[in-house]
């Protein structure tokens, strides 16, 4: 559950279930809450990596 706030704009994934029952639904909005939290851990490890590449050049002085 880390991504999962990184990842909510995106969990709108034109998913929408049409004709299923409830177990339907609840599947689908499963699966659009695990993309999300994909997508969102994703940018989480991005943003992080971005971090100590700023960090390491900051302490190098090549930071431009």
């Amino acid at each position: 559950m880390v991504g999962f706030p990184f990842g909510v704009k995106f969990m709108c994934l034109k998913l929408v279930p049409k004709s299923y029952g409830l177990t339907g639904a609840i599947g689908v909005f499963a699966l659009n809450v695990v993309i999300g939290g994909l997508i969102g851990g994703t940018m989480l490890m991005t943003s992080i990596v971005r971090i100590f590449v700023n960090i390491i050049k900051m302490i190098t002085g090549k930071l431009e």
